[in-house]
């Protein structure tokens, strides 16, 4: 899918590159605020206060969100939102992820850009310049303060430079799931919840029966991220993005040793069948099943979604299963026992370049993401179980993110509507989870400059997971060859995307640093 996405990139790049500023004009209306001053009056609605900000224009304007987020509470928020900024019209234009980029496109050209769009791909939004610096709207915003440690501490959304073009809209910590009844049957002990990595991988061991007393082989791992993009982050503090990018270069040496595991984890037989396969058609019986619903598997690289979206609904009730959420565990033993970074799904949204209201934009932005009030109309919605998307599901249990908010009321609030229905043991649980996932380092496409670049013209083109999962090649055999691509990659992208000919917010000092870094890795 990602491939995808940016093939419709290659294809208008060259165009988009040059219209993409200013496509509606391109000046600031004068009202527009240029810094949030922080002052607001209060108000009042459906019972919930909202901070109104005193800044906000006066006139009355018209804002298009662009966006491939759950649509129903999308509209939802933005309803929300004009009640509190009468104003202010929201347009909501929704577009599933394999039109999405061509139909952004398309908008640009016929100058019809939106305010505010989402984005995952990075590479996609900085190479065509779509969104603008909104660091003076972020810095001088008292609720910035409050966010995941990692989004200001490692630049999520800054692209290793000093300036902000992104925040991050959609939430899902990573997460590994555990399914304690298959333990029990086992006689296996639970895990610390401060495990190490080499717990977990006993763990897998341990838990992988082949001939099993009813029958039907039980395995210790079921997967749908790969062990190799986890080990990356957990190896240590001081990565801030896969493939062990310290916010400057590359160094692929730790997610060798996780994609070695991973592969010897596969060869092994500790890895349960994925579905539509022969394999699965032999273990389960059927081939279209899922490992999830198998009552066989110990463990899960599942999505955090999966658990509300699948395993809390009621047509999986009939399942045997005992699922409770663990921390991505950390290599050493130090990491492990505190709070430590872990991979995160995270989708990112900005402020275009041809925003006439930015103060504006950014405001329906923040509310839309991360900001407090915005997530107090979501609670609000997801406890609302009448209000269902077009299949007739609960927005609960369809796609729902968390607050990367640390705003403890709002934590409070979202715990309790979360945890309906469990009883105090998985209610506690879930809070030791949620209070260990608030350092998250987000997937390197939708976060590095230049990574998907790499990964779509060398890493999965010359077909490494593959070739290392069959046990054709080692993982240390690409290590040197595969960091150097990583670096030149990256290098050209910040000066593309941040040089002269771009965004124009390098010092000399850094496009020197990476024409170097080109030019050693070339």
């Amino acid at each position: 899918m990602r491939k995808k996405l940016m093939a419709l990139l290659l294809a208008a790049s060259m165009v988009v590159g040059m219209t993409a500023c200013g496509s509606n004009g391109g000046s600031v209306s004068k009202n527009s605020a240029k810094d949030v001053s922080g002052k607001y009056d209060e108000t009042t609605i459906d019972g919930i206060k909202y901070k109104k900000a005193k800044d906000i224009t006066s006139d009355k304007i018209e804002l298009t969100y662009y966006h491939f987020d759950q649509d129903e509470t999308v509209k939802y928020l933005a309803k929300r939102f004009m009640k509190i900024y009468p104003n202010i019209k929201v347009n909501v234009k929704y577009q599933n992820v394999a039109k999405y980029n061509d139909s952004l496109l398309t908008m640009v050209s016929n100058k019809e850009a939106p305010d505010v769009i989402m984005f995952s791909d990075a590479d996609f939004a900085l190479n065509n310049r779509l969104v603008m610096d909104i660091s003076s709207y972020w810095n001088s915003d008292p609720e910035t303060k409050e966010v995941a440690s990692t989004v200001n501490d490692c630049g999520l959304g800054c692209y290793g430079t000093e300036k902000r073009y992104a925040v991050p809209v959609k939430f899902f910590p990573g997460v590994m799931y555990v399914d304690r009844n298959v333990l029990s049957t086992l006689n296996v002990k639970t895990p610390s919840r401060n495990w190490t990595w080499d717990d977990m991988i006993k763990l897998i061991k341990d838990t992988t029966v082949k001939k099993s007393s009813d029958g039907m082989a039980y395995y210790g791992c079921g997967y749908y991220n790969r062990l190799d993009s986890y080990y990356g982050i957990a190896a240590k503090q001081t990565v801030q993005g896969e493939f062990g990018f310290d916010g400057t270069q590359f160094d692929l040496t730790a997610w060798a040793k996780g994609e070695q595991q991973f592969a010897e984890l596969k060869q092994g037989g500790y890895i349960a069948p994925q579905t539509q396969t022969l394999d699965m058609e032999s273990w389960m019986g059927d081939f279209d099943a899922w490992c999830g619903a198998s009552s066989h598997v110990a463990l899960f690289t599942e999505a955090f979604w999966t658990y509300q979206g699948t395993w809390a609904t009621k047509a999986f009730q009939k399942y045997n299963l005992d699922i409770v959420p663990y921390v991505i565990p950390a290599v050493s033993k130090d990491d492990a026992s505190k709070d430590h970074h872990s991979i995160a799904t995270i989708d990112f949204g900005g402020v275009t370049t041809s925003c006439k209201y930015p103060r504006e934009a950014y405001e329906l932005l923040k509310f839309m993401s991360f900001g407090q009030d915005g997530w107090k109309t979501r609670i609000e919605l997801y406890n609302d179980e009448s209000q269902k998307n077009s299949k007739g599901l609960a927005l609960k249990y369809d796609v729902m993110p968390a607050p990367i908010t640390t705003n403890s009321d709002i934590w409070n609030d979202y715990i309790k509507m979360y945890c309906k229905g469990m009883d105090d043991e998985h209610v506690k649980l879930w809070k030791e989870y949620f209070a260990s996932c608030m350092q998250p380092i987000p997937y390197g496409w939708t976060s590095i400059a230049g990574y998907w670049n790499y990964c779509n013209e060398y890493f999965n083109k010359i077909d490494i997971h593959n070739k290392v999962d069959s046990g054709e090649k080692k993982a240390a055999d690409y290590v040197d060859e595969a960091t150097r691509k990583a670096n030149w990659y990256h290098a050209k992208a910040m000066l593309k995307y941040f040089g002269k000919s771009g965004y124009n917010v390098l010092s000399d000092a850094d496009i020197a640093k990476y024409e170097k870094m080109e030019k050693a890795n070339k």
